[in-house]
């Protein structure tokens, strides 16, 4: 038995309130649910034909299994049936290809979604009910938004999967019934296995030009080690005693000491309610938080050129002001952000975002397709006319939207400003029920076709009546599953 001075009492408490709240979920919570599932569908169902995600599932096949196999689940566009953490994994793949899946920003800030395919997938292994689905998806989210409230992963070159993993060991845990001990167990292993670098995120391109294709697989390998973690404890692995408060354990990886164990002993109570996932930022366009208002005030502003008749390519110069952090993130950190070259490159470029909202009209993940960045009219454009600076007015960073304003200047000085405000999506520009159920549609519809989308929709909005995953696993399912194999990768 571990001695009164060798306890972990962050790992006692997160197995505590995991194994103890009520899974209830008032009707707010439970709609807040349903629209991460609909957002999550809509960007993996939508990204399939990412490179990331042709290699995960290239890897996935590896893993088959028959049909019935305990532990196999759905391959997301294929249809086959791979083991669980490894469906885990591949299925989160396409989730992050195009930065467009929901997004929290605390002290850390990371992607809460990249749980949901694998919470699914166990779902749908354990023969969980759609009310208990639910309520394992609101826990991973309280434990997810509450940890990047507290720990500033970054600051110590960490990546936010570190905090993803350990919220979906709680989600996991709770979805196939471990007890406390094997709740500890599981959580022990994820968080002396699981330290992820943030050297993914360091913008290098690689040889071929681009940004790591890891970024597409880091999230859903943390979601992966979760899932195997929990299986081992279920089976009676055991992990190290002080995960947390030991000598070399995650809170010193992180430079915290024990008074976050207090702090987060007043938020996660095994009597409170499941709330936080209301909490999270939704994407328009698909491309990463910092860029969604420039892209809403580029549009903006080019709704009012269009209407006078004059044709964006006839700007003198597009002018970009924005918050201090949109311009670290997507403007001076970048290797040369006026002339992207590739997908990656292009999709964290400002200059190179707003100049395609502001001469197509929209951005989709076909804005950033290599023939179109590479575009020479188009890579003049970016050069020559639109110009990028960080203002302090605009300063706010997340909580207001990661504000940007963009002017487009046209012949005798003429010029039209977007406002800077808060995107959709943002919580304090909310997305209706209507333009999220758009979003899937949009994503959705081009591989699996519109009565697809409807009944994705339909499903989820009576989840709670589901006896098992099985039905809305099968959706994700194309008719035709080489569609989405045809892509060259690499």
């Amino acid at each position: 038995m571990t001695s009164a001075s060798h306890q972990d009492h962050l790992l006692a408490l997160l197995a505590r309130f995991t194994t103890q709240v009520p899974l209830d979920l008032d009707p707010r919570t439970r709609q807040a649910v349903k629209r991460a599932l609909v957002d999550t569908l809509a960007v993996a169902l939508g990204g399939l034909q990412h490179p990331g995600a042709i290699v995960a599932r290239r890897y996935a096949r590896l893993a088959q299994v028959g049909a019935d196999s305990p532990v196999g689940t759905t391959l997301w566009g294929s249809g086959e049936r791979v083991l669980i953490e490894v469906a885990a994994l591949a299925n989160a793949a396409p989730l992050r290809g195009y930065d467009y899946n929901d997004l929290y920003v605390g002290l850390g800030a990371g992607h809460p979604s990249d749980m949901i395919p694998g919470l699914l997938g166990l779902a749908q292994v354990c023969r969980a009910d759609g009310a208990r689905t639910l309520g394992a998806i609101a826990l991973g989210y309280e434990v997810c938004l509450h940890l990047f409230d507290l720990f500033d992963l970054a600051a110590h070159g960490w990546d936010y999967p570190v905090v993803t993993a350990l919220a979906a060991t709680c989600a996991a845990a709770r979805l196939i019934g471990l007890d406390d001990q094997q709740t500890r167990e599981a959580l022990s292993i994820v968080a002396t296995t699981h330290f992820v670098s943030d050297e993914v995120e360091s913008g290098e391109l690689n040889a071929r030009g681009d940004l790591t294709l890891w970024k597409r697989f880091n999230a859903g390998h943390g979601i992966r080690q979760a899932i195997y973690a929990v299986l081992l404890a279920q089976v009676g692995a055991e992990g190290a005693v002080r995960p947390f408060e030991g000598r070399v354990g995650l809170l010193a990886k992180l430079g915290l000491d024990n008074g976050t164990t207090e702090a987060l002993a007043t938020r996660l109570t095994p009597s409170s309610s499941l709330t936080r996932v209301a909490d999270v930022t939704f994407k328009r366009w698909p491309v990463g938080s910092r860029a969604q208002s420039a892209i809403q005030s580029a549009l903006d502003a080019r709704a009012r050129l269009i209407a006078e008749g004059i044709n964006p390519r006839d700007l003198q110069s597009v002018q970009v002001r924005c918050d201090p952090q949109v311009f670290s993130h997507l403007v001076s950190s970048r290797a040369d952000p006026y002339h992207p070259t590739s997908r990656e490159t292009a999709d964290h470029s400002l200059p190179f975002i707003v100049a395609s909202a502001v001469l197509d009209g929209e951005i989709r993940p076909a804005s950033f397709d290599p023939a179109r960045v590479i575009e020479t009219w188009r890579q003049a454009f970016v050069a020559d006319r639109v110009h990028v600076e960080a203002s302090s007015e605009l300063a706010g960073g997340a909580g207001t939207g990661f504000l940007s304003s963009v002017t487009l200047v046209g012949a005798g000085n003429r010029a039209w400003t977007g406002a800077a405000s808060a995107p959709p999506g943002h919580p304090l520009n909310p997305f209706t029920d209507a333009e999220m159920q758009a979003k899937l549609v949009e994503n959705v519809t081009p591989l699996f076709g519109s009565g697809r989308a409807e009944q994705m929709l339909a499903a989820i909005g009576a989840i709670e009546q589901s006896t098992t995953m099985d039905d809305l696993c099968r959706l994700t399912v194309l008719d035709h599953p080489a569609a989405i194999d045809h892509v060259e990768v690499g």
